[in-house]
């Protein structure tokens, strides 16, 4: 009856180990890539903007490291939202992405 035992445990660690080894899956598996985001729209597309003012930009997909080169950016799915304080006057701004980059131009104005 020991005998029988023993094999038994034996042969349900085995076959608990092989389980895990497979049902794991190893080192195989396979990073999804992000599909390229391009950009769509802005809105506002540019002229006078409000120094506290809002920008909310489109792409066709996610994009990936959103930067701007002024202003505070939020991501969330396919929009960008850009907020400010900008500073009164010209403002470049410039959105780069981990797939590009795109300059809009606005006329920060302050308030009355």
């Amino acid at each position: 009856m020991t005998k029988l035992f023993r094999t038994l445990a034996l042969l349900l660690a085995g076959l608990l180990s092989f389980s895990l080894i497979v049902g794991c899956g190893g080192d195989t598996e396979e990073e999804i890539e992000a599909a390229p985001a391009n950009f769509i729209s802005a809105i506002p597309s540019g002229g006078e903007i409000a120094v506290n003012g809002t920008i909310t930009v489109t792409f066709d997909n996610p994009p990936v490291n959103v930067i701007v080169s002024t202003g505070t950016v939020k991501v969330a799915g396919k929009t960008a939202t850009i907020t400010g304080p900008f500073i009164p006057g010209p403002l470049a701004l410039t959105i780069t992405w981990a797939d590009g980059t795109q300059a809009l131009n606005y006329i920060a104005t302050g308030p009355d």
